[in-house]
């Protein structure tokens, strides 16, 4: 990788061990809090938990100045986040995850993770009450991701408004909710 900002192997100095980053959601808060260049690295690596490829980080590492400006901004508009998407590996899930690491807003509301894992949660019968806005784009989150977003976030504040809960806390639910029910079927299978 070529690039003159040394964030990516500072970041790497400080929070790598053997090897191995692990990171949650809250260091990577604390990260950007204290360093937003390095917090910017954080993000990017944990919203790719599962791997990037290697020309696609290079890319983030070489516009990595811009990404850092990007989110210099606390509440992304519509031009902002198609920027955001505009890099290399980002689609929304990614995006989303990046925005709510560093604690921002997406159109005025707290950025929440949305994935495909969330994606079927929220989209099975018995949560159709409770994300009513999605209900109009069941089964769109990929012909029309940010449409789609938008109304996952619409019903998620509605949620964190009715129950006094944070943006994190649902997407953390949401997430948990779709592991117990993977683990419930695998042990279906299995018996």
């Amino acid at each position: 990788m070529n690039y003159n900002d040394q964030s990516f192997p500072e970041f790497l100095q400080h929070h790598a061990v053997n090897g191995e980053i692990s990171l949650a959601r809250r260091d990577v808060r604390n990260i950007y809090a204290s360093r937003p260049t390095c917090g910017v690295v954080a993000t990017i690596i944990w919203s790719h938990a599962r791997g990037i490829r290697v020309n696609a980080l290079s890319l983030l590492v070489r516009d990595l100045t811009k990404l850092v400006e990007l989110f210099e901004n606390d509440d992304f508009d519509e031009d902002q986040m198609s920027q955001l998407l505009g890099q290399p590996g980002i689609s929304i899930p990614t995006a989303s995850k990046m925005l709510s690491a560093c604690g921002k807003k997406y159109k005025g509301k707290p950025a929440a993770i949305i994935d495909d894992t969330i994606i079927q949660v929220i989209e099975a019968p018995e949560f159709a009450s409770d994300f009513s806005e999605i209900n109009e784009l069941r089964g769109k989150s990929r012909s029309r991701p940010i449409p789609y977003y938008e109304a996952y976030l619409e019903d998620v504040a509605s949620i964190c408004g009715r129950y006094d809960v944070t943006a994190d806390m649902v997407d953390r639910f949401l997430s948990e909710y779709a592991l117990s029910g993977a683990r419930e079927t695998e042990q279906r299978k299995s018996a």
